[in-house]
This record gives structure tokens, C-alpha cells and sequence, in this order.
């Protein structure tokens, strides 16, 4: 059939990603947990900073920081895997982080490369107050190559040099601790596809955990012996086996939820002056 089909020509992003997929992403390791969380507290954290004035902290905010709080109780859970490129015979080693970094993706409009995704680090999470994190969220959200040292260094990486050697230089942090802390930061990231109206995500990441939520909607939930209406959203926790078994991670993400569902209590200490006064 004539003009059946159209094979394009090569594409950096293209290939940088599919690199990343098929050395970095290993489903064999990989279990997911999945909750239905209730954020009646974080909506109505959400309508005072409103009342007050105060830009409302995302979903996002709350996530990451309950993310983050999470990994500073449960260290064994603050770690990933790692394998010597220079030492192979070293074998697989588990790496710990002294910090709370977590790393979030950022969706980027590239054309002809729809498949790129973007991704940074914030710094110590949980000793960040939420208008620190809100101020940080809201730059990688406006990042472009001119404003943000690692999306530029990653587009020059991906537009300048030899495909081969890009997809090398992109997947050192893989075995190079140093690196991945400096690019990658620690055990977890964050997706938020549920701005975009997608309801659950099911995925496997590159990183140790990898934390997603959907859409936030009115949904009928059990509560005080009756079933309500009440705002939720699904949340995916992926986590690699090999660093923490099915208990462990239960515990872990137990933890995440609770923080969640008790936002009222659980993040008051992380708000600034003008936010507590606004929960008050």
C-alpha cells in the first residue's frame, strides 16, 4: 500500500528516552501500591489560604511533603540500588542519602518530542515550609533551558552531542553515586498527571519510588458510617523490592496516605506565619 506508513528520521529525545526505559527501568523489581486518598483536610487547608488571599498550595505541595516526611521517619526507604560501571565485579550495592531530596517531573512542550520529560530536584523537602515548596514548585514550572541549569545542561547533552555518547553521559548518574545525587537527587519522585485529567496511573519508574496521583473529583467515601461525597484522588506508590519487602513498603506508604488524610494536623508545622494564620 503506497504511503502506508512513515519511518522519521532520528530523534535525539527519541533516543536519550529510550535509552533511559531500557537500562533504567526494571520491572522485575518493581511492585506498586494503590490508595483511594480523601482530602476533605487539604481542601480545606486549600479554601483559607483562598479566604486569606494566600496563593492555595498545590497537590503537588502536599504530595511531595508528605513524601518527604514519610522517607525522613523510614531512612531504610531513603536508598536505591547501585552498580559500579568502573568495577563490575563489585557486584550490587545499596546507597543511602543523608537527605530528603526528592525529584519532580515537569511535562515539556518540545515539538517532534513528545516523549522528553523533564525532571529536577528539591533540596531537603521536609525541612521546607510550603511557601519554600510552593515558590520551588512554581519555577521548575516555568523552567526553560535559559532559566534552569539542569534542563539546559540535559538539552545540550541531548542536541549537541553524538547520540551515543548522550545516552552514555545520560545514564551515569545510574552508577555513579555522586551523579545521581546531583541529577537525579534520592529515592523518590513525583508525577502529576492528574492535571491533565488522567484519573490512576499504574507505572514503573527509573527511580526507587516513584509516587503518582490523578485527578481530584467528588467521590462517594465511606465516612463515620456513611457514605458521603467527598473530594479524593488515586495515588500510585512504585517502589523496587530490593530495597525495602511488601511489609516495609507498607509501612512506608501507610505513612504517606496518613499525611494525607490528616493534613490539618500533620503539615501545620511546616506552614509560614501568613499560612498559619490562615488555617487558624
Amino acid at each position: 500500500m503506497k504511503n502506508a506508513y512513515t519511518i522519521e528520521p532520528r530523534n535525539p529525545y527519541f533516543e536519550i528516552a529510550a535509552s533511559i526505559i531500557g537500562h533504567e527501568i526494571n520491572p522485575k523489581a518493581k511492585v506498586t501500591f494503590f490508595s483511594e486518598v480523601d482530602l476533605t483536610e487539604i481542601e480545606e487547608i486549600r479554601a483559607r489560604y483562598a479566604a486569606k488571599g494566600l496563593a492555595k498550595p498545590s497537590y503537588t505541595a502536599f504530595v511531595t511533603k508528605a513524601l518527604a516526611l514519610a522517607l525522613s521517619e523510614y531512612p531504610y526507604a531513603n536508598r536505591r540500588v547501585v552498580k559500579s560501571f568502573f568495577s563490575p565485579f563489585v557486584g550490587l550495592r545499596l546507597q543511602k542519602f543523608n537527605a530528603v531530596d526528592i525529584t519532580v517531573a515537569i511535562e515539556r512542550e518540545i515539538p517532534d518530542a513528545e516523549m522528553a520529560a523533564f525532571v529536577d530536584v528539591l533540596r531537603n523537602v521536609d525541612t521546607m515550609t510550603f511557601d519554600e515548596l510552593g515558590s520551588s514548585l512554581r519555577e521548575l514550572g516555568e523552567a526553560t533551558p535559559a532559566n534552569n541549569k539542569q534542563w539546559r545542561e540535559f538539552s545540550n547533552i541531548v542536541t549537541r552531542v553524538p547520540s551515543w555518547l548522550a545516552a552514555l553521559l545520560v545514564r551515569m548518574p545510574l552508577y555513579l553515586p555522586s551523579m545521581w545525587v546531583k541529577y537525579r537527587g534520592g529515592a523518590a519522585m513525583v508525577s502529576a498527571p492528574g492535571k491533565y485529567g488522567v484519573d490512576t496511573v499504574f507505572a514503573n519508574w527509573w527511580a526507587p519510588i516513584g509516587v503518582s496521583f490523578g485527578v481530584v473529583a467528588m467521590r462517594p467515601v465511606v465516612h463515620a458510617g456513611s457514605i458521603s461525597a467527598r473530594p479524593t484522588f488515586n495515588l500510585t506508590l512504585n517502589f523496587d523490592v530490593r530495597v525495602m519487602a511488601g511489609a516495609q513498603a507498607a509501612h512506608f506508604c501507610r505513612r504517606v496516605l496518613d499525611v494525607l488524610a490528616r493534613a490539618g494536623s500533620e503539615l501545620e508545622p511546616w506552614l509560614s506565619v501568613k499560612a498559619a494564620e490562615a488555617v487558624s
